[in-house]
């Protein structure tokens, strides 16, 4: 038993650490006379140490001198000692420097002659030592609690009494000490342990009534190694009416000390957008406290070390009660002149109340929050339900002051109503409290988190020989190898002309060396004359460096891919009139590809091929857009995939193609082209937004909020990103992420440098020119119905009706969101709110008329189209509003009016449609002509339209041209469409009218 007492009283000896302070000089100390210099080493008001006197020489010298001192104390704390730790972490170290000095004083300065020249034969004078407070500073600890080993630090020691008169010195003229902190004994916090350090700062009451003029306190609870709370005490707070322009924290535990040295080394932040307001009032906050106005101001931090139980408790609490409690204690003393002391009036004690939203520190990675809290009546029962605790925190203070006043007491602390504070002018009494940890309560894992899910999502692909699955690529290749063929080509031709040169300046030269030997003439070495059959030479050439085989099996493999996809052919024989035929068109259309393929090497020998490939994608997905929007879903379809096919590297033709599949209900097919543009680009944000949404629709709320945190990582100054993040929060009720999410977008919209990715570039069948360029919610439900992500922009807007009502801008947009889900009738409803607050303009007329014109109304959207189209102030470019207009005369049999329409339409934003549409109107008015230039139009814009090939059937039955009739029907055959002579026509189909 003994034994073990021993081994266990070893083990805490062993536990015990200790920190070597020194004091290493001092330097700029000036003295008008000689004194000596001591320093004393404080900790918590116990002294660590005292120097012997550092005598200093008197006067001015430059540069100052600087004095060794070489002072050395120790400090010594238990590490398993909670108490002994929080000491250490809570208190820096105080340094007092003081002085002494020597004073002459006479003994007998009023005394008879007689008796002064007695006294003088024993002592004339007498010699006193005076002892004066030079200044302090502080030193803190936490560097070495932390893991630095040594730690030199230049202090300036700031005067006993900080005053702004005559006395007052510049802090250039201080004395400065250089200290040097020394630890070398094991780490304090082993690497396993769970160990954090909590900072409360208390800064100002704003708006305090007129009888806030007394003694203050505040009180509010902490966490260290137990789950039993312990008290946090912030006294002497003080009532000022002006700003604290160095806006420096203090230490609570040094807040006794009348020297600016209980100041530290941490501001109190400027960024006002970053402070949470949980009132109900919205203000000017950077206004409010900048400018001199009555307020209690403490600016007092209290820091804390918390341990595995500690953290639990108090992350456990803030998850459950979210609200944490701080109270604040008002102590007003009134005495009058003619009353004794021991009379003197009980005290008067007002207790106060509030509850700080500190949800945001179980964010991950969120390591501190700011928070405006209003200050309410004091009230038990509410502070329990608030925040669960049901003992007050200042109830040691309260008890000394009821036994003078109890009655006071009750009446106004226990009596009175949990009831905002409100000041004289009708303004919130709020306090703005900061809580800042050292480590997060859960760390941040989206660096990990996202990298796994990108590995997860990059599954081996099995690699299959390719294969030509379509026409259009096997003319593009064919293409391609035409080109590639022709570098080839010339490339040997100019070897064949070099060597040609060099074979004449040999024989040359050999002529003359030997002008008497048999000379061998060409046409005795050559069938054939060189220099009049070039062509015959080269060939011969090819064939000499195996280059003509090369080239012949290579072109063979394209040709034979061409013609698979081109031709189908059933034929048997090759001797038949038909089979002659066949092989004629075979030829000529080959020949005709190649010579398109050399005409565009030599028209582009000077152009840029990534610019006519962008062009080309973005009227492709203006293509497919249209025929989404006229239902020809399979041409949509189609215009993407060529798309991609045209630069299957480029992410925003898969994200085009999948916000496509999103429209037509397509969720895994969006899912997987979503996830080929992440794998291309991992910052790709629209890419990221759709694939995160998309699993939201999954209910795969972790993985969704990987790719969306992803975003808000990539660029932390685009809104959309951490608005959309809000909006997920809202959607799994995430609270702790909410707040903190539309705090940051909208600090990021009042940036000068604003990050947005909304464009000015309008959808088909709605605008943009509607949306506030300050509403973060409006912007953000924008970009998500361009993406087609209708639910999540419906909660953007749920949020924006409820901080701007039932606005032109809310009502318009909620009729998009529900146009874009084809629920017509609802859309309808709002665009006639809208119209009936803001008036019928292009937008709403435009969009009320696509209303119509898919329920099959097509009068009454006739009626709205032609108001939109009639609009002084519309855009120039109505393009689906003019074809559907188009449509409809031409399905009525209005051709003139039809043309017209379809006319302006090509000259704004001519497509296959649209110039087909012109086409029939020409073709049903008898002008051939320009029905066939309309056509042609048509069919260079889009060669894969089946209507426009019916059409040109019907042109040339018209004008008797029978192998151009041939030619268009094989066309279409080879598109495996059914041909039909019918004319298209407006025809309801699934309740959705589409041109057939």
């Amino acid at each position: 038993m003994e034994q073990s007492s021993v081994q266990d009283e070893s083990i805490e000896i062993s536990k015990e650490r200790s920190v070597k302070i020194i004091i290493e000089s001092i330097e700029n100390i000036t003295m008008r006379e000689e004194a000596g210099v001591s320093f004393v080493v404080i900790h918590k008001d116990v002294v660590l140490g005292e120097s012997i006197p550092l005598f200093i020489d008197p006067g001015f010298k430059e540069p100052p001198q600087v004095y060794d001192v070489n002072f050395a104390v120790e400090l010594s704390f238990i590490v398993n000692d909670r108490d002994s730790m929080n000491s250490v972490v809570s208190t820096p170290i105080l340094i007092k420097v003081m002085c002494e000095t020597q004073n002459q004083r006479s003994t007998n300065s009023v005394k008879s002659n007689a008796d002064s020249k007695k006294k003088a034969t024993v002592s004339t004078s007498k010699e006193t030592l005076t002892s004066n407070v030079i200044g302090f500073c502080n030193l803190d600890l936490m560097p070495i609690l932390l893991g630095e080993k040594s730690l030199t630090e230049r202090l300036i020691v700031q005067t006993a009494h900080f005053s702004l008169d005559g006395n007052a010195v510049s802090w250039q003229n201080l004395p400065i000490i250089n200290a040097t902190m020394m630890y070398d004994d094991e780490e304090i916090f082993p690497s396993e342990a769970r160990i954090n350090f909590l900072s409360i700062t208390i800064e100002s009451i704003y708006n305090p009534p007129v009888f806030f003029a007394a003694e203050y306190k505040a009180g509010t609870i902490l966490y260290i190694d137990d789950e039993i709370p312990e008290n946090v005490i912030f006294e002497d707070g003080k009532w000022t009416k002006y700003r604290d322009v160095e806006r420096t924290k203090q230490w609570q535990s040094l807040s006794k000390l009348q020297s600016r040295a209980r100041l530290s080394k941490w501001k109190l932040s400027r960024d006002y957008a970053n402070i949470r307001n949980t009132l109900d009032a919205k203000f000017d906050l950077q206004k409010k406290v900048c400018q001199d106005e009555p307020r209690i101001e403490w600016n007092f931090m209290s820091r804390s070390v918390m341990y595995d139980v500690g953290i639990e408790t108090m992350q456990k609490r803030i998850v459950k009660h979210k609200y944490w409690p701080f109270q604040f204690m008002i102590v007003e003393k009134s005495t009058e002149d003619n009353i004794r002391p021991k009379e003197e009036r009980p005290a008067k004690c007002q207790l106060y109340q509030c509850y700080v939203d500190l949800s945001e520190l179980v964010f991950p990675g969120t390591k501190s929050t700011r928070v405006m809290a209003q200050l309410y009546a004091h009230n038990t029962s509410d502070m329990a339900e608030n925040t669960g605790l049901e003992k007050n925190i200042l109830e040691p203070w309260n008890k000394d002051l009821e036994r003078d006043s109890k009655k006071s007491i009750l009446s106004d602390v226990e009596i009175s109503q949990s009831t905002p504070l409100i000041s004289e002018t009708g303004e919130p009494v709020f306090v703005i409290i900061e809580v800042e940890l050292y480590c997060p309560f859960i760390p941040c894992r989206l660096e990990t988190d996202f990298s796994d899910v990108i590995e997860k999502m990059m599954t081996p692909k099995i690699t299959k020989p390719p294969y030509i699955y379509s026409g259009d690529v096997a003319e593009e290749q064919y293409a391609t190898c035409i080109r590639k063929l022709v570098e080839i080509i010339t490339e040997s031709y100019r070897d064949f002309c070099e060597e040609k040169k060099q074979e004449k300046l040999s024989a040359s030269r050999r002529q003359e060396n030997d002008s008497n030997n048999f000379e061998t003439t060409d046409e005795m070495k050559y069938c054939f004359v060189p220099e009049e059959d070039e062509l015959t030479c080269f060939t011969q050439y090819l064939y000499k460096t195996g280059t003509y085989l090369s080239v012949r099996s290579t072109l063979k493999a394209k040709v034979i891919s061409l013609l698979d996809q081109r031709f189908k052919s059933s034929m048997n024989t090759v001797h038949s009139i038909d089979s002659q035929n066949f092989v004629t068109s075979v030829y000529t259309y080959l020949v005709e590809r190649m010579h398109l393929a050399i005409n565009k090497i030599v028209e582009s020998r000077l152009a840029d091929d990534e610019s006519p490939k962008i062009a080309t994608s973005e009227k492709l997905y203006f293509y497919a857009e249209e025929a989404y929007e006229l239902g020809h879903i399979d041409d949509a379809r189609r215009h993407h995939q060529t798309a991609i096919a045209a630069d299957r590297n480029n992410p925003r033709a898969w994200t085009k193609y999948a916000i496509f599949l999103l429209k037509i209900g397509d969720i895994e097919r969006a899912k997987e082209c979503c996830r080929e543009a992440i794998l291309m680009n991992r910052r790709d944000k629209i890419a990221l937004f759709m694939y995160g949404l998309i699993l939201v629709k999954d209910q795969n709320y972790r993985e969704a909020e990987i790719f969306l945190k992803a975003v808000t990582d990539f660029y932390p100054r685009l809104v959309e990103g951490w608005v959309i993040l809000h909006l997920l929060y809202i959607r799994t009720d995430y609270r702790p992420g909410i707040d903190l999410a539309l705090r940051i977008a909208e600090k990021c919209m009042k940036d000068d440098d604003t990050e947005i990715e909304i464009s000015d570039v309008d959808p088909l069948p709605w605008t943009i020119s509607h949306c506030p360029r300050d509403s973060v919610y409006t912007i953000t439900a924008t970009l998500l119905m361009k993406l087609h992500l209708c639910d999540f922009a419906g909660i953007a807007l749920t949020e924006e009706m409820s901080r701007s009502g039932r606005s032109v801008h809310v009502l318009y947009y909620l009729a998009v969101q529900h146009y874009l889900s084809h629920q017509y009738e609802d859309a309808l409803s709002y665009l006639r709110e809208a119209e009936s607050i803001y008036g019928l303009d292009y937008s709403i007329s435009g969009l009320m008329g696509h209303c119509y014109f898919q329920e099959g109304d097509f009068v009454e959207a006739i009626r709205c189209y032609e108001f939109s189209n009639t609009m002084y102030n519309r855009p120039d470019d109505l393009h689906l509003v003019q074809t559907r207009m188009g449509l409809y005369y031409e399905d009525i049999g209005d051709y003139v009016r039809a043309l017209k329409v379809f006319l302006n339409a090509c000259e704004t934003s001519p497509t296959a449609e649209t110039w087909l549409g012109a086409g029939i109107a020409f073709y049903e008015l008898q002008r051939f002509t320009e029905a066939e230039a309309a056509l042609s139009e048509a069919n260079q814009i889009d060669n894969r339209n089946a209507t426009v090939w019916k059409y040109l059937c019907l042109l040339n039955m018209s004008l008797q041209r029978h192998d151009e009739f041939a030619q268009c029907r094989r066309q279409i055959a080879q598109d495996d469409t059914t041909f039909s002579l019918e004319k298209r026509s407006l025809k309801p189909r699934d309740g959705k009218p589409v041109m057939l």
